[in-house]
């Protein structure tokens, strides 16, 4: 038996996931065969799109198209280099300094992914000596990256301010302290209370607040600039990072924030100096959409009324939902195991709708959660079938909890 061979057979989780391979109840990498409308295809069958976080509609929006397709005729399908070396094109340019404008701050960095800006704002900003206190149910981009700062990591409670604050007044003073939220949490959907951590951040020396927006951008704000916006508290978050592959219908992210903490991670962020740059396609596409979001501001209230919507109507049908705070919307189960979980995601599946079962490694003590993320796109009526649909899966399978 070979080494590798050996460490598979020693995975904890080994005998239920081939389990579920075998019975065709595996949730994860399902072969997508067309754009990511509020109805597509999956593995031969069209269901309703619960499942991608294409908030504003905006992949498949025929300008985002004809702005990637026109990038990669002049520019070419990928720079080849890093933005160090060659990789630095007007687009980043262009994007950075648009994005930097409509959060208001001094500057912002362009990376190839959302997670690799988590990467670089983290490592980049903390080294061993400094602290990183991170919410127990942050994205796991950003946990990764405190492990590669090398910070002390300490953990506190889901959005318990209370003991984030008793944490930092036993920090050393003259630490770095690095205080690290999602403005939207990507499981539940429900916000981070950014007053009281800001507030807890302004009461300590030497720390900062780290913003993940990658599920607040083009949802929640007037303006679509998420959590911060929604709470008035842009001017007091230290460094915001966001991603592409949501609202703004691309692939990469960015770092916002003062023009020397931008400066820093350029010289600082290993993980930015030595990857790749993002393709011509994807930076087009996303200040196609950044400057769609910012011409069209009304797009955010027409998802959250899309939200509401669909909230009535599973409420009308005797279906809890939990509160709904973005556009992440999730249905608690009353029977929360793992295999429970995935059956009814399997019933609702073959029936046409297509969600995310929320279960290990993503899960964050949740289990027992379907996750539903809507977009601008999906139409009352269409909304009112999958709340038909969901309902007769959760009676059949007795997955109701009482009203």
């Amino acid at each position: 038996m070979s080494l590798f061979r050996e460490r598979l057979e020693a995975f904890p989780r080994i005998e239920p996931y081939r389990f579920a391979k075998a019975e065709q109840l595996w949730p994860y990498y399902k072969r997508v065969e067309s754009a990511a409308t509020p109805k597509f295809t999956i593995e031969g069958r069209e269901v309703i799109n619960f499942g991608s976080n294409n908030y504003l509609s905006l992949s498949y929006d025929p300008r985002v198209i004809e702005a990637a397709q026109a990038a990669t005729a002049h520019f070419g399908t990928g720079v080849t280099g890093s933005r160090l070396l060659n990789g630095t094109l007007p687009l980043h340019h262009d994007l950075e300094a648009e994005l930097a404008d409509f959060y208001g701050t001094e500057a912002a960095l362009v990376f190839s992914t959302g997670y690799v800006a988590n990467l670089c704002g983290i490592s980049g900003y903390l080294g061993r000596s400094d602290y990183a206190v991170v919410d127990k149910e942050a994205h796991n981009s950003l946990v990764t990256a405190i492990r590669l700062s090398g910070a002390h990591l300490k953990r506190f409670r889901h959005n318990d301010a209370d003991q984030l604050a008793s944490i930092l007044a036993d920090l050393p003073e003259d630490a770095a302290k690095g205080v690290i939220v999602d403005g939207v949490y990507s499981m539940r959907g429900d916000t981070a209370p950014l007053p009281r951590i800001v507030e807890a951040v302004r009461a300590t020396p030497n720390a900062f607040v780290f913003d993940d927006e990658a599920h607040g951008l083009g949802v929640l704000g007037a303006r679509g600039r998420g959590a911060g916006e929604h709470f008035g508290l842009l001017d007091q978050i230290d460094i915001t990072t966001i991603t592409f592959s949501k609202a703004l219908g691309s692939c990469g992210g960015a770092v916002l924030g003062s023009a020397e903490a931008i400066e820093l991670l350029t010289i600082t962020a290993e993980p930015f100096i030595f990857t790749a740059s993002n393709v011509p396609a994807s930076m087009a596409a996303a200040l196609a959409s950044l400057r769609i979001l910012r011409a069209e501001p009304e797009r955010p209230g027409r998802l959250l009324g899309n939200v509401a919507h669909l909230v009535a109507a599973l409420t009308e049908r005797g279906v809890r939902t939990n509160p709904a705070e973005s556009a992440i919307l999730t249905i608690p189960l009353k029977h929360h195991d793992d295999l429970s979980t995935v059956f009814t995601f399997r019933d609702l599946f073959e029936l046409g709708v297509f969600c995310n079962p929320v279960i290990p490694p993503a899960s964050h003590g949740n289990a027992g959660l379907l996750r539903l993320s809507l977009m601008v796109d999906h139409d009352h009526d269409l909304l009112d079938d999958a709340a038909d649909i969901i309902t007769k899966v959760l009676t059949d399978t007795d997955q109701l909890l009482d009203p």
